[in-house]
């Protein structure tokens, strides 16, 4: 049976409450490859246990992107408690995990993260993170807002990719069916940049960053 080949890597959002973007992932993949079990989740509590999930996915050429769903500021993402993981600490784990180049995209569903400085920290070459596009939020965003916002995006992202399948010489890439996804939920949703400085980046063929938005 066909895989989404997305992961769903999550930390704890609050103390009390098990509030959690599972169900919602479930229920879009359930539509979409008619299996809520074609996505694969995980929990994180802080470095150790994010390497130890990004290495082993990484190695499967299964799996194409990765969404982290947690607290965040401009320089870090947040596990469980005072825990996180900065932006240096992540990048390490991209170089030193993703050397078969299988993870191509991260989408950060995290407030404050998501900056151009962030992606092309992430991206530029020289890196060697193996990654190809990035996305987030810039704004501290609501939970619900940006849960809603996300499921817009992996949606059309994910059924483009099932498209994709059935594509003879015409087989998009990677890159190519994100900046699809991205056309049809910027045309959905025109002012999510304004409003919760949502964006997609990617770098051009001059190695330059760019952005969806």
């Amino acid at each position: 049976m066909p895989h989404t080949g997305l992961v769903v890597v999550e930390a704890r959002w609050w103390i009390t409450g098990n509030d959690s973007v599972r169900p919602l992932f479930e229920t879009l993949s359930g539509i979409v490859e008619d299996n809520p079990h074609s996505v694969r989740y995980d929990m994180f509590v802080d470095k150790s246990s994010f390497k130890e999930i990004f290495d082993d996915i990484a190695e499967s050429s299964e799996y194409h992107s990765l969404y982290i769903g947690s607290h965040g500021d401009e320089n870090s993402i947040g596990g469980l408690g005072k825990c996180s993981i900065s932006r240096t600490e992540l990048r390490n784990i991209f170089r030193k995990s993703n050397k078969k180049k299988n993870i191509s995209g991260v989408y950060f569903g995290s407030c404050l993260i998501g900056t151009s400085s962030n992606a092309s920290f992430w991206l530029k070459e020289g890196t060697a993170t193996g990654l190809q596009w990035i996305a987030g939020y810039t704004e501290s965003v609501d939970w619900i807002d940006s849960s809603a916002v996300d499921m817009v995006f992996w949606s059309k992202y994910l059924h483009e990719r099932k498209k994709n399948r059935s594509r003879g010489k015409g087989k998009k890439t990677e890159l190519e069916m994100v900046k699809i996804a991205a056309s049809e939920m910027k045309s959905l949703m025109p002012n999510i940049f304004d409003k919760m400085g949502f964006n997609i980046y990617h770098l051009d063929t001059g190695g330059s960053l760019v952005t969806v938005w």
